[in-house]
């Protein structure tokens, strides 16, 4: 009796411990790890793309189709900018256009 309860302990430690590994264990490649990126606004193709960890801006613009003749992103814009969380990207128009059409009502 003694010997099952002293296996039966054993086993549970085990247990246990594989538990406390797996829950407390980190992923430290970064680069296996997808997010999602949303892109919206002045692009070919809106909607939720799945990106490698530290993707650039221009890389998902890219993906995307690229932005349309009415996009525009402001100046000292960094493109190389690694994205490294679940983001959404929103590509504005033009401030000409905006106000033309602003006029026309």
């Amino acid at each position: 009796m003694r010997d099952r309860i002293l296996c039966l302990s054993f086993t549970l430690l085990i247990f246990v411990f594989g538990m406390f590994i797996k829950f407390f264990h980190k992923n430290t490649d970064t680069n296996s790890t997808l997010i999602s990126i949303t892109v919206k606004g002045a692009v070919v193709n809106q909607g939720v793309y799945f990106c490698k960890y530290g993707t650039s801006v221009s890389e998902v613009l890219e993906i995307c189709g690229g932005m349309t003749e009415l996009g525009y992103l402001p100046i000292g814009f960094d493109y190389n900018m690694p994205i490294t969380n679940d983001t959404t990207i929103n590509i504005q128009k033009r401030y000409s256009t905006i106000r033309k059409n602003y006029e026309e009502n």
